[in-house]
């Protein structure tokens, strides 16, 4: 502990404050040779969250869909079930992703889709990405929940599980990525998702956040995570 953290501690320790400790985000340093597996609880959340981590490491990167989207757009459930599958497929192709496959889980029911989610193969991959369980929507916050009882399942799991966010901010990220070089490759791909974006502009909103987290780096833009 340095002088000034010490000096810290024994002030707040002395006068009874509760002082939380800032985490200042560090570099996120990707190795070439990192298996990555990114879960998406729907079409869109992958790059929302993780687009600009998708355009620099995409051919290293495995992406799941965990549900069918049925209830995210206009129309039947089957027609809105197929329009996002396609999205996603093109989303994937435009990243240049490794392998990409569609879990199938009801979409707002993906609670109930554990049996199928404990077959993933998760001992291939050193990091999982998965939005952190306070993301303010009912299925984003069931992949942590998931992967957190299948590591307690499954021991050969050694994947250091990763959070994003889409809908809801985080408080203390531990690392970020500089994504200021690909921040229009993240946009463009966030309109590719066209049944989503009728209703939300999502990429100049989702943009805004990269560029307000970019500031205690004098970036232009970043994505920031937590490591589990």
């Amino acid at each position: 502990m340095g002088l000034k953290k010490f000096n810290r501690w024994v002030k707040s320790k002395l006068h009874g404050y509760e002082l939380i400790n800032p985490i200042k985000p560090k570099p996120w340093n990707i190795k070439p040779e990192d298996k990555i597996c990114i879960l998406a609880p729907h079409a869109d959340d992958e790059t929302i969250g993780c687009g600009g981590f998708l355009a620099k490491f995409g051919p290293q990167c495995d992406v799941v869909l965990l549900t069918d989207g049925r209830y995210g757009a206009d129309g039947s459930p089957e027609d809105v079930r197929k329009l996002r599958e396609h999205e996603f497929v093109e989303v994937m192709k435009f990243f240049k992703i490794h392998q990409y496959s569609c879990l199938g889980g009801v979409d707002n029911s993906l609670i109930d889709a554990y049996q199928d989610f404990s077959k993933i193969d998760f001992s291939l991959y050193d990091y999982v990405l998965m939005p952190h369980k306070y993301d303010a929507h009912k299925d984003h916050v069931v992949p942590q929940a998931f992967f957190e009882r299948l590591r307690k399942e499954k021991k050969t799991i050694k994947a250091r599980p990763v959070y994003y966010e889409v809908w809801a901010a985080m408080s203390c990220p531990t690392h970020f990525i500089d994504i200021s070089d690909v921040a229009e490759v993240k946009k463009k791909a966030i309109n590719m998702y066209v049944s989503q974006v009728k209703v939300i502009d999502y990429a100049s909103r989702i943009l805004g956040l990269n560029h307000y987290r970019g500031i205690r780096h004098n970036v232009d833009f970043e994505e920031d995570f937590e490591l589990g």
